[in-house]
């Protein structure tokens, strides 16, 4: 059993927002693995016509490797 363990005045760095299990530590955004199929219901119809390619192209890797930390989660099952 792995359990972290946090004083939230010393931690490093420091976390400056948290909402539940979301954090912000100023340059870092931690969201647990489980928020995956979450985010992936709410991404998957975008609609991505009139969207700059460029544009397109950071959706397309942000979706991917959202898809793979969900093969990676599903690898257990």
């Amino acid at each position: 059993m792995e359990v972290e363990l946090t004083i939230k005045d010393k931690a490093i760095p420091p976390v400056i927002i948290q909402h539940d299990d979301l954090k912000f530590d100023g340059k870092t955004i931690t969201i647990p693995s489980y928020y995956v199929n979450t985010i992936l219901d709410y991404i998957k119809d975008y609609d991505l016509d009139g969207v700059p390619q460029v544009d397109v192209e950071d959706y397309v890797a942000f979706r991917n490797f959202l898809y793979d930390i969900q093969e990676h989660k599903n690898q257990g099952n």
